[in-house]
């Protein structure tokens, strides 16, 4: 049967017709550009901060060894690294802010005994790391130039410390096993998640929330936020985790760990569905877009033929949603585009330094250059929102550390023959592509515990450019 279908004129017509397309992007220069290697380990090893990192490890290592502590710690549970980085992706989208702040600490505590108890463990080395640095090290001084430093504090340094975490998960990881058993466990997490939301959404009398525009979506009377407290950050956690979800099914040889990826995949995507947001939903169109498109070149026009077909087969309450992008009519909307516009204004003067990370540094300023008498907490957009944090040094390396993730993973991708990596390093481009693009209508790093699970997201995308290399161990 299989062999009929690939000799079908409808199959050869859509692989052609891919190839060709992606012949021409393949020939253009900025495809060229953007899939040339950058610069290798030497550049990092002959930096100031790695000899100064060497110079610490060295007296660390002193100190451990003249204590006794290495062989004290030998065999521990605290230098698991891969346990307490695994408990702290699984579970911040299901437990408070602070639990997720006190297992970070657990893993970067843990990186920190496997490095001072022998020098056999060293960092693993990647072109975003240095990326991940500056931009944590933008935060931080930000926090001294803001217009109330101690109303910055909270929110600068923990963004630091959250960003920071990047380097535990890409130390974690040295049995393809370990990843496996990551990718479902998350999924696994992804699936409470929803349960909760269903229950929220079927039992709608014993919650509150009122994030709808009720006189426009008569339709809609609850938007479902599960344990991330609002729509609109659940939506977030959505786009980062389906894809991954959805990578499992293809990833997977086993029909049970198919079925169980598959199942999860669609029950993730009916809790977006309820969550209404319409920027994710535009998101996880494009996270579609960019994991099909590589997964295989015949997508490219069933895509647009999927396109076509859908307005006839959504909901009319989703179609609505859609509809109602950029009608000012809606309050959602024109209260977006306000804060937007006042923000803009206020950046024409702090555009510099910004005015420092955090509500009340936004607060303390925006007043003076908002539009209709609008109040809010923060842009509505990260993009905006990063710069008014840091100025145009945090927004250049926000840009230059997505730039870096995207080719660094789309070389790997290009390069690599593990199929299954390849489906996984897919599958983290297209969770960040659709988070990204919510990032233009929300500010997406205002719920801390998503801003943690996009950095994750960030480490695992670097991981499975490694994959294929990491070795084969007992489940």
């Amino acid at each position: 049967m299989i062999e009929a279908l690939e000799n079908s004129i409808i199959y050869r017509f859509l692989a052609k017709t891919g190839s060709a397309i992606l012949c021409c992007i393949k020939n253009s220069t900025v495809f060229n550009i953007f899939t040339t290697k950058g610069e290798g380990p030497k550049s990092s090893t002959g930096s100031v901060f790695f000899k100064l990192y060497r110079a610490i490890r060295k007296i660390m290592l002193y100190i451990f060894h003249a204590l006794r502590l290495d062989r004290l710690l030998e065999g521990s549970v605290f230098k698991l690294v891969f346990l307490w980085m695994s408990i702290t992706a699984v579970f911040a989208p299901l437990l408070p802010t602070t639990f997720a702040i006190l297992m970070a600490g657990a893993g970067f505590v843990s990186l920190g005994l496997n490095l001072f108890c022998g020098p056999r463990k060293k960092l693993q080395y990647h072109v975003l790391n240095k990326y991940v640095y500056i931009f944590a090290a933008v935060y931080f001084i930000s926090v001294f130039t803001s217009v109330d430093v101690k109303g910055s504090m909270f929110t600068g340094f923990l963004t630091v410390y959250f960003f920071m975490f990047y380097i535990v998960v890409i130390n974690s990881f040295n049995k393809k096993e370990q990843f496996d058993a990551l990718i479902f466990a998350m999924t696994f997490a992804g699936i409470l998640v929803t349960l909760y939301g269903l229950y929220q959404y079927t039992h709608q009398s014993r919650f509150g929330g009122v994030w709808v525009d009720t006189d426009m979506f008569a339709s809609i009377s609850f938007r479902v936020y599960s344990t991330l407290d609002n729509p609109n950050v659940l939506g977030e956690y959505y786009l980062l985790i389906i894809p991954t979800a959805v990578a499992g099914f293809f990833a997977e040889k086993k029909l049970l760990a198919k079925a169980y990826y598959f199942c999860s995949a669609a029950l993730m995507l009916l809790g977006l569905v309820v969550t209404y947001s319409r920027g994710c939903y535009i998101g996880i169109l494009l996270a579609a877009a960019v994991f099909l498109v590589l997964l295989d070149k015949r997508f490219i026009l069933l895509g647009i033929a999927g396109l076509c077909i859908m307005p006839f087969v959504l909901p009319q309450t989703i179609i609505n949603r859609f509809m109602s992008i950029g009608n000012m009519a809606d309050s959602s909307t024109s209260y977006r585009v306000y804060i937007w516009m006042g923000t803009i204004s206020m950046l024409k003067d702090y555009w510099l330094s910004g005015v420092g990370p955090g509500q009340a540094a936004y607060s303390k300023v925006y007043p003076y250059y908002g539009f209709n008498g609008i109040s809010a907490p923060h842009s509505h957009n990260t993009f905006l929102q990063v710069m008014c944090d840091t100025g145009i040094a945090g927004i250049i390396m926000l840009v230059l550390l997505i730039y870096k993730f995207f080719k660094e993973l789309f070389i790997s991708y290009l390069n690599e023959t593990d199929r299954k990596a390849r489906i996984y390093t897919i599958s983290f481009m297209a969770s960040i592509a659709g988070f990204l693009i919510q990032s233009m209508f929300d500010y997406t790093f205002y719920n801390y515990r998503v801003m943690l699970m996009f950095v994750i997201y960030l480490g695992l995308g670097v991981v499975s450019t490694g994959y294929s290399r990491l070795r084969e161990g007992e489940r």
